[in-house]
């Protein structure tokens, strides 16, 4: 897929946008219905997924590899039975073999030479040893373990691993990260295969909102959050999913539409409450038709194609799985606004005196 990785974004130059706001039609509610109908499971949250029964037999190409004590390894040592070469030879590089060869336990949440090679160009930036810390969780966390949302503590301080049920339990991930092989066993720890490397390193305390304000491409919506008065909610626990529109996605409203909003924090904290989705919802949990619920109290649609991903039918996702301590942030090309509180910003616009919504071009 073309998307662009979360942090990828963040060091590209923003540029103006000339196209006009695309709102969301009554089609959006229609996709609803159909869905309940049709594909239920989609329309539980996170929280209501973690009490589906954990399935992680029906992954695809996944295997358990439960070993007898006289077999048992250390950690390096099964991670090169394994085949995992690069790991292995940069947990040489950094020391961190002798580390997990003899303290314990940790559980390894191992990158395949594949994802190794599939690192983004702007990850090589991150120092490697901190890199491969966040891999290892301290303790034991097996398979049968695995609820949804838990975090667990890495060895990178004050750094947690989130873990992510999705599909009915067919679909389990470490940040964002689709594990494929589970419950190799060593007299150390266990090993979990995942084929991506966890690249979003967030920062120690490093909330959703405090993750956003990194970002050069999202000042605006950073600015915005701090005049609705989110800051409070979006450093709670969570977690949460937001969608956060890029600068340039602001530059699709017109001035007077901003500003309006701007001066009426209750109406922008109506706007930006529709961009956070209850729950953790990394890009690979994401279905074709799936709904979900927002903290606004509206739900928003989620469409899913070859190399796209889309909100409401009119936001493009553009970039993914920026991770953060209490959720994940996935950048977004239009503001998003449901029909009622679009009606509601337009009446109060024409008692304002100001127009109504509108393009640049005035259409």
């Amino acid at each position: 897929m073309f998307i662009k990785l979360f942090l990828g974004i963040c060091i590209l130059n923003s540029i103006e946008a000339i196209f006009l706001i695309k709102l969301p039609t009554e089609e959006v509610d229609k996709i609803h219905g159909k869905l309940a109908a049709e594909k239920p499971h989609v329309l539980l949250s996170p929280n209501d997924a973690a009490q589906s029964p954990l399935n992680l037999e029906s992954i695809e190409n996944s295997h358990h590899g439960h070993v007898g004590a006289l077999d048992a390894k250390n950690l390096v040592d099964l991670a090169e039975s394994l085949n995992l070469t690069i790991l292995v030879k940069a947990l040489e590089e950094t020391g961190l073999d002798n580390i997990i060869d003899h303290e314990g336990k940790y559980t390894l949440f191992a990158p395949t030479d594949e994802a190794f090679k599939n690192i983004p160009e702007w990850a090589g930036k991150i120092p490697l040893k901190e890199l491969l810390k966040f891999h290892v969780a301290r303790g034991l966390i097996y398979s049968k373990d695995i609820t949804n949302d838990l975090e667990v503590r890495s060895i990178l301080a004050k750094r947690d691993i989130r873990l992510n049920i999705y599909k009915n339990g067919s679909l389990v991930t470490a940040n964002g990260s689709p594990i494929k092989a589970v419950d190799f066993e060593a007299h150390n720890g266990v090993l979990h295969i995942i084929d991506k490397v966890f690249v979003h390193i967030y920062e120690r305390g490093g909330t959703i909102v405090k993750e956003l304000s990194r970002c050069p491409a999202f000042k605006f919506a950073t600015k915005l959050i701090g005049i609705a008065g989110m800051w409070e909610l979006l450093h709670e626990k969570g977690p949460f999913t937001l969608f956060a529109p890029t600068d340039e996605a602001f530059s699709k409203l017109t001035p007077d539409v901003v500003q309006h909003l701007m001066d009426n924090p209750t109406l922008l904290r109506q706007v930006l409450l529709y961009h956070v989705a209850v729950g953790t919802w990394y890009s690979a949990g994401l279905e074709d038709g799936a709904t979900l619920r927002t903290e606004h109290g509206a739900k928003i649609s989620v469409g899913v194609g070859e190399d796209f991903v889309k909100i409401n039918q009119q936001a493009m996702v553009t970039s993914t799985d920026g991770t953060a301590s209490n959720g994940v942030i996935h950048g977004i090309d239009t503001v998003l606004m449901p029909p009622a509180l679009l009606k509601k910003i337009q009446k109060s616009m024409k008692y304002s005196g100001r127009r109504h919504l509108k393009g640049r071009n005035g259409d």
